[in-house]
C-alpha cells in the first residue's frame, strides 16, 4: 500500500515538472545549443565553455539535462553584453 501512494507521489511530482515553463518554451520553438555550437559561436574552445557553465558562479548559464548542458539563444547574448564590452 506505501508503494502505491509514494508511485502517486511520484507521478505528481514528475506531472508537476512537466507542466512547467521549459516544457511551455520547448513547445513554442525555443532552440537549445550545445557546447560545441557555443564555443564556434564565441570563438572558445568547449573546454572553455563547459568551465564557464559549471562554475560555483557561473558567467554563462544553461539548462542541464542530465549530465548534458545546454544553452538557450538569449542567455548567450546576455553573457556577450554583459562581458565582452
Amino acid at each position: 500500500m506505501g508503494n502505491g501512494v509514494q508511485q502517486n507521489r511520484n507521478t505528481e511530482s514528475l506531472t508537476l515538472r512537466l507542466s512547467g515553463a521549459p516544457a511551455k518554451e520547448a513547445r513554442k520553438g525555443v532552440a537549445l545549443h550545445t557546447v560545441s555550437e557555443v564555443a564556434d559561436m564565441l570563438q572558445v574552445s568547449e573546454a572553455w565553455v563547459r568551465d564557464h557553465s559549471t562554475r560555483k558562479q557561473p558567467r554563462l548559464k544553461c539548462v542541464k539535462v542530465g549530465k548534458l548542458l545546454r544553452y538557450k539563444l538569449e542567455d548567450i547574448e546576455e553573457f556577450i553584453s554583459t562581458w565582452c564590452q
